[in-house]
């Protein structure tokens, strides 16, 4: 071949290497899938979506810490005629009666009784109610660089730098030595001071990768409490002392107070909408109040069940669902138990039974599809914002999911079905309390709400999606 039969052939081929280059810098599309918003009866239950997303902003802004969604929980049950049950004993439970378990200001069971007895199985929806945050260690107080700061370590599993130079709250429960229990809300009033974790300036970053970045140390996490140093306070002591002097005269806690205290640093604000278009709600909290909250307002708004139907609030997810407080506790079998005891079966072998034939739901939250994080997603069995509930058949046996799956096209509620993220090992029911469930002998599966940017300061989940895991828990509930 001639060389000038050979310069075009050149040139062509490095305008296809050209292309090909410019064609994998160029972001591969998650891709699309049908809302609930397109939904031909949509229009018939738009009201509903619009007005369960206003309540549900004000609780998701109203309670941050797993001892206000409790409480929360206890009070809107009370006014829907949830009476608190004995602290032992057998509970006796008719059909649509409405009972009221709880423990520590932690964990909750809100029971109706069903038409069928206890011991041919119960339905349960079970969701937690801790969120990702950062806990002050017991001796936090102290001063560098003239400030006053609070030393802190981290709950579940975060990326440290999200939480830098953002506004923070001080949330949580100090209990005095005569056993007095003060509530702790700094931050929540927009006259309120708030607190934060200062970040490195850009131009100096560069000096210190360690701190930069998703490298950002979790031990440095400590927040600015104070600046204002004190006059009673020693040359050594004057910016702590001050911050000392604030929590004694403001709040009435003293320094050996803070070692017994629950208190954690959550993000300031409210959830808003989000979107031009109003169609997402945005906010902290919502890995998994957004499925406790469908949950809660489900049980609340069931009848008389064909089962017994319970919602079980839990705890301590974040860190492995541990504790008297959390998934692998008791308190759900004991719950059971005592419902069984009222009805004449009182035996282990008649709870083991009543578990073995009951059946339950995980609902924690997803994820959906990040538009620019393809690659960690199989696009064919991704969860979309705005597809409905999202079907994950990880631990489910095939009945069950068959089951779920024909309750919910024929209560007509938008449901999608996939998994988690691209393989990167074998399937596992672990990541939320599912196995807990299941460990019980009750067929169970996740059933769950997509949400964007999990265990960030600010989660995002679709209007839509929230009102169908409403639906779909209440639907579950009912039969």
């Amino acid at each position: 071949m001639t060389r000038a039969r050979i310069a075009p052939v050149v040139i062509l081929l490095g305008l296809f290497a050209t292309t090909l280059r410019a064609d994998q810098d160029e972001p591969r599309p998650v891709g699309m899938r049908t809302t609930d918003w397109e939904s031909p009866d949509f229009s018939g239950r738009q009201a509903g979506v619009t007005a369960l997303s206003a309540d549900y902003m004000q609780f998701l802004t109203a309670n941050k810490t797993e001892r206000e969604v409790a409480a929360a929980a206890i009070r809107l049950a009370g006014e829907r005629g949830f009476t608190p049950a004995a602290e032992r004993g057998p509970v006796a439970l008719r059909a649509g009666e409405k009972r009221l378990f709880s423990a520590h200001g932690k964990i909750v069971a809100l029971v109706v009784g069903g038409n069928r007895p206890v011991a041919e199985g119960v339905r349960v929806v079970a969701a937690h109610i801790d969120s990702v945050r950062i806990d002050l260690k017991p001796n936090p107080v102290y001063q560098d660089a003239n400030l006053g700061l609070l030393q802190t370590h981290y709950y579940g599993g975060i990326k440290p730098y999200q939480w830098l130079s953002t506004p923070l709250e001080l949330r949580g429960v100090v209990v005095k030595p005569d056993g007095r229990v003060i509530d702790v809300r700094i931050g929540d009033e927009p006259t309120d001071p708030v607190l934060v974790i200062p970040d490195l300036l850009v131009h100096l970053s560069d000096r210190a990768d360690r701190r930069e970045g998703e490298q950002v140390e979790a031990e440095s996490l400590d927040a600015i409490a104070g600046h204002v140093p004190s006059a009673r306070g020693t040359s050594t002591e004057r910016f702590r002392q001050s911050v000392l002097d604030v929590l004694k005269s403001q709040y009435d806690i003293d320094p050996e107070d803070l070692a017994s205290a629950e208190l954690q640093l959550v993000p300031a604000g409210g959830a808003r909408d989000v979107g031009l278009d109003r169609g997402l709600v945005g906010g902290y909290g919502q890995d998994d109040r957004a499925c406790t909250y469908a949950a809660l307002r489900a049980i609340l708004d069931v009848g008389t069940p064909e089962h017994t139907a319970i919602v079980w609030l839990v705890d301590k997810e974040e860190i492995g669902s541990t504790g008297n407080t959390g998934a692998r506790s008791t308190f759900l079998s004991t719950v059971v138990g005592r419902l069984l005891s009222a009805q004449g079966r009182r035996t282990e072998h008649d709870l083991r039974e009543a578990l073995a034939l009951s059946q339950g739901l995980s609902a924690d939250v997803t994820n959906g599809a990040h538009p620019q994080y393809p690659e960690v997603i199989e696009r064919r069995n991704a969860f979309y914002l705005g597809s409905g509930v999202a079907m994950d058949q990880s631990g489910a046996h095939a009945e069950f999911m068959r089951r779920i799956w024909d309750l919910l096209r024929t209560e007509r509620v938008p449901f999608q079905t996939g998994e988690w993220a691209r393989v990167t090992d074998s399937r596992s029911e672990y990541g939320t309390v599912l196995p807990f469930l299941t460990q019980l002998g009750m067929n169970a599966m996740d059933l769950s709400i997509p949400l964007l940017s999990m265990h960030a300061p600010f989660e995002v989940v679709s209007k839509v999606d929230l009102h169908a895991g409403y639906r779909a828990y209440k639907a579950f509930l009912e039969r």
